[in-house]
Parts: structure tokens; C-alpha cells; sequence
């Protein structure tokens, strides 16, 4: 009797040990449990868009929901700061951007994190190129009358982002090329400062033309060049800089990051997911029906290269402008 007893109790452990190891199991596998993306931008702008349509895009291959969670504040620096500082477990992400190579080097930046080292890169999946929306009845429809406009009216009004973002220091950029003197008034996001061009509070936004597209679409604004090598396809009535004179390619990109340290598999998870979500036909039909910059770069070789590249491009702005750390 005694021995039933005994190996009753030994087979009860038995299979209890058994079903923790399979929950244990089943509690490793990745993801089982909805993401958080953070986008350091308000809502309705070009990147929080961008940001929503491609997480649409990965959850079908995720198999869970990717909830958005706008933390607007210091060019996205408070929403990566999040992801910096979060468990290295895959559910928490960010969307990163340039500005975070720029605050890096920028000496009046009080804090800033190093995308080198602070964050690991999930991929980039866009590049555009930084343009100049205008009041639809705005007294210049180019970029050289608006700077022959700018020379007669010195210190107009221009919206921005925020100081430590590419929206507002491209602006500076703007004024070294051409000597003009601009005042630039930074807003949370691309679409307030869009809106503000639309509502003449401002003489101009800087904003890529997919941003501005609605706007445009509705007569309220007018682009008057953008910082590109060529035209954009979806927008080619829109001439560049160089077009008219002026040396000026530069735009924002958007990447997927998470917090430094990740396990492997569930960084390539994650990149899986993101790549097909890029080459998917709806994303390619959005961003090439909206004029954004079809650009992705994996989180391998190449995308540390892209990042390397983008250090020292920012550093240099900065250093040309006199303001690296």
C-alpha cells in the first residue's frame, strides 16, 4: 500500500514538473504579448504615420498587436530614453530618428543618448527628403524668391520641431547656405507647423512633401523646392534646391530600435517581421502614393554602416555651424 502511495506521488510530480517546464516553455516563446512603440512625435505628423502603417504592416507576422504610445518631447528623446532604459525583452520599441545623432553632438544639448551604443537597431525602413511648405497665396511660388523675399523682410517667421530635431536645424542649414535671416519657431511636430503655414501664423514649414500632401491637396499650402538629389515620383512639379542654386540635400529617416542588450533571435524576430512589413505591397503602395523615401537597411552590416555614416554626418553639421560637443 505504502508503495502505491509513493509512486502516486512520485508520478503527481512528475507531471507537475512536466507542466511548469511546458508553460515555461510556452512562456518563451516570442512574442506572446502586445508591443509597445513609442513615437516621440504628436500624432497626425509624418512620422507617427509612418510609424502606425508600418506597425500595421508587422503584426500579421507578429501574430500580436502593436500598440502605439506617443510620447512627444525634446525631438523624441523622451520616447527613446524609454526604449534605452526598458527591458531588453522585445516588447518595448521606439521609432528613432536622425535627431538622435544630432543631440548627440550638439554642445547645448543637456541630454541626449548614443544610438551606437544605447539602443539596437531592429531596421531602417524609410529616408525622405526635407522640403519648404508655404501659405498657398504666399508672394513666392520658389525657393530663390523666397530667399529674395527672406533678403527684403529680414527675420520672417519659420516653423520647425523642436530645437533638437533635423526639422529645426536644417532651417539652419538653411540660413548658412543663403545668408538669410530667418526666425525659427519650433512647434511639438510637422503637423502643427504645417498648420501653422496654413493658418499664415508662420511664412513657412519645413515638412517632406508626403507630410504636406493633404494640405497641399486642399490649397492650403504650396512646396516651393525640396533637399533632394532629383525629384521625388510622386511629387514632380516640386523642383529641388540644387534645381535653383542652392546646395541643400538633407531628410529625416526613420528606424525601429529597441534597448541595448537584446537576445539575438528575438532581434532577428523583430527584423523579420519588419522587412516583410516593408516589401509588403500595402507599404510600398503607401509610400510611394505619399512621396516618402523607400530606404530600408536590416539591423546587420549595413545598417550599422548606415548608422556609422549618419555619426559622422551629424557631427559634421554640427561642426560646421560651430555647436559639436
Amino acid at each position: 500500500m505504502r508503495k502505491n502511495v509513493v509512486f502516486v506521488l512520485v508520478l503527481v510530480l512528475v507531471m507537475a514538473t512536466m507542466g511548469f517546464a511546458a508553460g515555461a516553455a510556452e512562456e518563451e516563446v516570442f512574442p506572446s504579448r502586445e508591443i509597445s512603440l513609442y513615437i516621440g512625435f504628436a500624432a497626425g505628423g509624418g512620422t507617427d504615420v509612418l510609424g502606425r502603417r508600418i506597425a500595421e504592416n508587422m503584426e500579421p507576422e507578429l501574430g500580436v498587436p502593436i500598440v502605439i504610445d506617443n510620447r512627444p518631447g525634446a525631438g523624441a528623446l523622451v520616447a527613446n530614453q524609454q526604449v534605452a532604459n526598458a527591458r531588453p525583452d522585445g516588447y518595448t520599441l521606439s521609432l528613432l530618428l536622425g535627431n538622435q545623432f544630432l543631440q548627440k553632438h550638439y554642445k547645448e544639448a543637456d541630454a541626449w543618448i548614443d544610438p551606437l551604443e544605447d539602443v539596437t537597431l531592429i531596421g531602417v525602413f524609410n529616408r525622405d527628403a526635407w522640403g519648404i511648405a508655404v501659405p498657398s497665396d504666399a508672394p513666392y511660388d520658389t525657393f530663390d524668391e523666397f530667399v529674395r523675399y527672406a533678403r527684403a523682410n529680414p527675420g520672417i517667421q519659420v516653423g520647425s520641431g523642436p530645437p533638437g530635431t533635423l526639422y529645426y536645424w536644417t532651417w539652419q542649414a538653411v540660413i548658412a547656405e543663403t545668408g538669410i535671416d530667418l526666425t525659427i519657431v519650433p512647434y511639438d511636430g510637422t503637423a502643427q507647423s504645417l498648420a501653422a503655414a496654413a493658418g499664415e501664423e508662420v511664412a513657412a514649414a519645413g515638412a517632406g512633401p508626403g507630410e504636406a500632401a493633404s494640405l497641399m491637396d486642399g490649397g492650403l499650402v504650396k512646396m516651393i523646392g525640396v533637399a533632394a538629389d532629383e525629384r521625388i515620383d510622386a511629387f514632380p512639379d516640386i523642383p529641388t534646391f540644387a534645381e535653383q542654386g542652392f546646395d541643400i540635400v538633407v531628410g529625416p529617416w526613420r528606424a525601429i530600435v529597441g534597448p541595448p542588450g537584446m537576445p539575438d533571435d528575438v532581434v532577428q524576430t523583430l527584423a523579420n517581421a519588419l522587412e516583410t512589413a516593408y516589401y509588403s505591397d500595402a507599404f510600398q503602395d503607401f509610400i510611394r502614393e505619399n512621396g516618402h523615401g523607400a530606404f530600408f537597411r536590416g539591423p546587420g552590416e549595413d545598417g550599422r554602416a548606415f548608422f556609422e555614416a549618419e555619426d559622422r554626418f551629424f557631427y559634421s553639421l554640427m561642426a560646421a555651424q560651430g555647436q559639436a560637443r
